[in-house]
């Protein structure tokens, strides 16, 4: 049986796609379809009007709800 795995490495290693990630996300926020939010552990997360929300970590982005 063969297995399939992938490292994780921080998001920092890849500076030019995360760049262009945030910058559409915050498109989204200057249309008003999100908001920007930092919790408690100093994270960011964008809030989707339509209830998504997503966590910008460290190794990538995550949908919380």
């Amino acid at each position: 049986m063969s297995v399939n795995w992938m490292s994780a490495s921080p998001m920092n290693d890849f500076p030019e796609v995360r760049c262009r990630v945030e910058a559409y996300c915050q498109s989204l926020v200057d249309n008003g379809a999100a908001r920007w939010w930092i919790n408690d552990a100093g994270h960011a997360e964008l809030h989707m009007n339509s209830g998504e929300s997503y966590l910008f970590g460290e190794l990538g982005i995550t949908r919380i709800r």
